[in-house]
């Protein structure tokens, strides 16, 4: 076995692909003799323990993956319900928006038929007036033609008068 002279982290024969943890040749260092090259069942074993930590952490990794999965799947979900409550808030928007042009529509329509009876309002103002002015002429033609028969029939003349109108 060879130790490198920076980090002291044992190699098996000058193999550099393998590095290998302190703990993991506790039992295999206890067989080798200081300067002897390690016998093959120390390789085995030194493998052996290697491959039982692989297993674990490649376990530990799979937990941790089956748990990114359920977070990745379950954020799907999260994300899909939030997609459906955009989608109905905007068609939800749309049609508060197509009632908003309606109703915008409906008040124009209001305003013109407003504007259209003010001016039928003023027109029957100005008949009123016309129609006071008329009736005050005839009322004032009436009462003079009552002074004129009351002064006819007083003096007796009303039959000559009643003939001229």
């Amino acid at each position: 076995m060879a130790f490198e002279d920076e980090n002291l982290s044992p190699r098996i024969n000058g193999n550099d692909s393998l590095p290998v943890n302190n703990d993991d040749l506790a039992y295999a260092e206890t067989n080798c003799k200081v300067g002897a090259p390690p016998s093959t069942s120390s390789i085995c074993q030194l493998y052996k323990t290697k491959i039982d930590s692989l297993i674990r952490k490649n376990g530990i990794l799979e937990g941790q993956l089956a748990a990114a999965l359920a977070n990745q799947e379950a954020t799907e979900k999260s994300f899909s319900s939030i997609l459906k409550s955009k989608q109905e808030v905007d068609k939800k928007l749309a049609d508060t928006m197509k009632e908003m042009e309606v109703l915008k529509e409906k008040l124009a329509d209001l305003e013109v038929t407003q504007e259209e009876a003010n001016s039928l309002n003023n027109i029957v103002h100005s008949d009123n007036v016309r129609l006071e002015h008329d009736v005050a002429f005839l009322k004032a033609v009436l009462d003079d033609t009552q002074k004129v028969r009351i002064n006819c029939l007083s003096i007796g003349m009303w039959s000559s008068v009643k003939n001229r109108f």
